[in-house]
């Protein structure tokens, strides 16, 4: 039967998410063979290549940012998008065109066919070709999952970068965090340098063995840059830079959460290295520029960001312990009378510490829901896990009805609070749209 090509972008969006029901294939061959047939086009641009099981969505903005006003062009590949499918690939803060779209994938069909990639293998594959076309000058690059193995990590990059470690996805990196600290170390390459982030102490042998081996220098990002914040608002906070005994004042980032600094440092450190192993010169005119636009260079959205401000809402992709932990430290940049919480979580997570975590805050009422995502927990499953406070919770059974609920329970003064998931945030963001639209 012959190949009838797609020629609408929505088709060519649905060929792609049904590729999504081959799961993840945790291995390099399909990678491989994809970017043999096209010409192995992550060869022709520099790159940056960053695992973590938190911070690398920051780190990334930020290096892409700054990189950006320094007048380079910059492609950026993330994970997961949370409105629209380009947000994965970016040159220059613009969404890979529609049209490239449509013809990578008619142009790849017979391989894609053939090889039976996985959705992010393809996506992968697609990311490395659209920064060759647009001949990027760098291509900041996220893993999906893990390292070692993530389709992401056929690149050498002039610089790996490991932002942080927590527990997540021990279907696949295992269920210890040296387990995985070890998939996340599988991104070192033979003598590329390694920026560490916020790294647990008892982990660190495990990145220290892995540069060894590789005879890779390995960079601590905390002993390189100390950062102390000046002033702290609503939409962002404010810092002071030190190094080597220089004091460089007042830089801004429009993105809240003292944990924030942590990324800054790798991004910095990342920078500096760029800076002296290509010989340029990265002024702090494209570091203020690159940080206070981060948001629009880089799409940086989701992050404890607030939304409307009556009733206060802010949407927060965290979906992992060591993200929903920063809850409590992240409130304090609002004021506000009530908190309420619209809650949902990934099935394949750690649903019920996070519900001890919310459970702690001090909400007037958490809203259980789920997310139109095959993988959330079901509100009845997240109920399960609540064992104080129980008259706190409630169940709905849509992101939807939750804010409506939601809507008659708080006032102006109060603090809507949407966190969970990438999934839940999407859902909330459209119930949003459809509502301002009505």
């Amino acid at each position: 039967m012959s190949y009838r090509p797609i020629k609408d972008y929505k088709k060519c969006l649905e060929y792609l998410y049904n590729l999504e029901r081959r799961g993840i294939k945790y291995n390099l061959d399909n990678i491989r063979k994809l970017s043999s047939l096209s010409g192995n086009p992550e060869k022709n641009f520099r790159s940056v290549h960053i695992a973590g099981t938190n911070g690398k969505g920051s780190t990334a903005s930020i290096i892409n940012s700054v990189l950006i006003e320094k007048g380079f062009k910059t492609g950026m590949y993330s994970s997961p998008h949370i409105i629209d499918f380009r947000e994965r690939i970016m040159v220059n803060g613009k969404f890979i065109d529609k049209k490239y779209v449509i013809d990578f994938i008619n142009a790849q069909h017979r391989s894609i066919e053939k090889i039976k990639p996985s959705f992010f293998e393809v996506t992968t594959a697609m990311a490395f070709s659209y920064f060759s076309y647009m001949k990027v000058d760098f291509a900041v690059i996220e893993t999906g999952l893990g390292g070692r193995l993530d389709a992401t990590n056929i690149i050498t990059p002039l610089v790996s970068v490991i932002s942080g470690i927590g527990i997540d996805h021990t279907e696949f990196l295992g269920n210890k965090i040296k387990h995985i600290a070890s998939e996340k170390a599988g991104i070192i390459k033979k003598e590329v340098p390694v920026v560490i982030g916020k790294i647990p102490n008892e982990i660190m042998n495990v990145f220290r063995k892995a540069s060894l081996k590789n005879g890779s220098d390995l960079i601590s990002a905390d002993k390189k840059f100390k950062l102390s914040i000046i002033k702290k608002n609503e939409t962002g906070l404010y810092f002071n830079i030190l190094k080597s005994n220089f004091i460089s004042k007042n830089y801004y980032l429009p993105v809240i959460g003292d944990y924030q600094l942590h990324n800054m440092k790798t991004a910095f450190t990342v920078l500096e290295i760029l800076s002296k192993s290509i010989k340029i010169s990265l002024s702090t005119i494209a570091l203020r520029k690159g940080l206070k636009n981060v948001k629009q260079n880089s799409n940086l959205h989701g992050r404890f960001e607030l939304i409307s401000k009556d009733p206060k809402i802010i949407i927060d992709v965290s979906h992992n312990i060591q993200a929903l932990k920063n809850i409590k430290k992240n409130l304090e940049y609002f004021e506000f009378k009530k908190l309420f919480v619209i809650f949902a979580m990934m099935s394949d997570k750690q649903y019920v510490e996070g519900i001890d975590i919310l459970t702690k805050l001090g909400a007037s009422k958490i809203i259980l829901t789920k997310p139109e995502y095959k993988r959330a927990a079901l509100p009845e499953e997240l109920f399960k896990a609540v064992k104080k406070k129980k008259d706190t919770f409630e169940i709905c059974g849509s992101v939807g009805s939750s804010f409506d609920k939601i809507k008659t329970l708080s006032d102006k003064q109060d603090l809507i609070l949407v966190i969970g998931s990438f999934f839940l945030v999407s859902d909330f963001l459209k119930v949003i749209r459809k509502k301002s639209l009505r």
